[in-house]
């Protein structure tokens, strides 16, 4: 459903060996923008990069007002600019960024964040690290959709809906993390919150679970975490009778088995 998963220890590992090899630069995508779309743009762009004309791409700057130009140039024309280490291109990008054509409002602000990024690298002289989630996030941190479970056949207490909501402010703020929102439901809780890139989510949800667990036993050990998107309410609902039905086999993210998805 989410696509291919991608072990999170793997990527976690990596993030951690770049951030102790000095790769501190590291620029997050903190707009919310569809995965596909993005990998749209990542591939469009790696096609027009083999050929760009910088002064060509320059002189056709007009064309992303022009109604009658199609949205297909369009995006070719934003995708060329952002490659353009000028800061005219930049403030090309962020001017139409601001009153983009409808079907471009995603397009242009990965436009934005790459041009922001080639200038970066021009005037700083290394290219930062850029990390691009459906979620996006904010300064240096990512945004997560998780969703917390109450084990079969508990239906939340106000208290236990209180208990939990206290223990994930507290892990949180100790990983220098927020936590943005909570809904509830009876039997279960869906959470967006903001968590450092080099922290390990799955350390700081299996904290908050074992805590909440120590008064009452009320929560699944596993638990479902992303930031590729929020999921409905049924697909969550689908996705723990999938994981009961296989006997709790880690379709969840949880327990020793642990998978984040599409966190790159």
């Amino acid at each position: 459903m989410m696509g291919q998963d991608i072990e999170f220890n793997q990527v976690y590992n990596k993030i951690q060996e770049l951030l102790k090899n000095g790769k501190n630069n590291i620029s997050v995508l903190e707009e919310k923008v569809d995965v596909e779309l993005q990998m749209e743009y990542f591939r469009i762009s790696k096609r027009l990069y083999k050929d760009l004309d910088k002064e060509a791409v320059l002189v056709d700057k007009d064309d992303l007002l022009d109604k009658d130009v199609s949205i297909e140039r369009k995006k070719e024309l934003l995708s060329s600019l952002a490659k353009i280490d000028n800061p005219e291109a930049f403030r090309i990008i962020e001017a139409y960024k601001k009153n983009p054509d409808e079907e471009l409002v995603q397009w242009s602000k990965l436009a934005y964040q790459e041009s922001k990024m080639v200038l970066e690298t021009s005037l700083l002289g290394e290219a930062p690290i850029f990390i691009s989630t459906g979620l996006g996030g904010k300064g240096s941190k990512l945004r997560y959709f998780i969703v917390l479970v109450a084990n079969e056949g508990v239906v939340l207490k106000d208290w236990q809906v209180e208990l939990v909501k206290k223990e994930l402010d507290f892990a949180f703020t100790k990983d220098d993390g927020v936590v943005e929102d909570v809904e509830t439901h009876s039997d279960l809780l869906m959470i967006t919150a903001l968590l450092p890139i080099e922290k390990n989510i799955k350390n700081t949800l299996s904290m908050v679970v074992k805590e909440c667990n120590e008064l009452g036993n009320f929560l699944m050990d596993s638990f479902i975490v992303t930031n590729v998107k929020n999921l409905e309410l049924d697909e969550i609902r689908n996705m723990v009778a999938l994981s009961k039905s296989k006997n709790n086999k880690e379709d969840m993210v949880g327990g020793d088995n642990n998978e984040l998805k599409d966190i790159l």
